[in-house]
């Protein structure tokens, strides 16, 4: 920043002396001109210094770490928004009082869903479905959202 300060007064120094050396005329003109570039280079120069860094345009995939607490929260999220959307899609076909819980592992922050418990202990169902045979219902809609087999889907009540 000193050199930047010292490099204008320098250039406002130059122009007063060649305001009073150089006689009035056609070369005045001239040298006031190829003056004045000299005074647009020497403002403009921190300005190319600071856009001609590379480091500050460069991005390297090492300096940023995944926060795995995050990572945690979001795929737990992802979960228990699956969980929910079984719930609700029962509730909206009559099966109501269902708890869902869907185990799942994580592996390399991809989510593996392993299996699902279906509390069915309080359980209530809408007249028109009481015909039904609710485990494979309740089944079909799990697969729907998850797309997990029938033998890991456990039903208990």
């Amino acid at each position: 920043m000193a050199r930047y300060i010292l490099s204008i007064l320098g250039i406002v120094v130059a122009g007063i002396f060649i305001d009073i050396i150089v006689p009035n005329g056609n070369i005045n003109k001239y040298i006031k001109s190829i003056y004045s570039i000299f005074v647009v280079a020497v403002l403009i120069t921190p300005i190319v210094k600071f856009i001609s860094k590379k480091d500050i345009y460069t991005l390297q995939y090492e300096d940023y770490q995944i926060n795995e607490k995050l990572m945690n929260y979001i795929n737990n999220q992802t979960v228990k928004g699956m969980q929910d959307r079984i719930v609700n899609k029962l509730e909206q076909e009559g099966f109501s009082g269902i708890d869902i819980k869907i185990n799942f592992s994580l592996n390399n922050n991809e989510i593996t869903l392993n299996s699902c418990e279906v509390n069915l202990k309080n359980l209530s169902i809408s007249a028109d479905k009481q015909n039904i045979n609710k485990y494979e219902f309740i089944s079909g809609v799990i697969k729907e959202n998850t797309n997990l087999a029938d033998e890991v889907i456990l039903f208990y009540e």
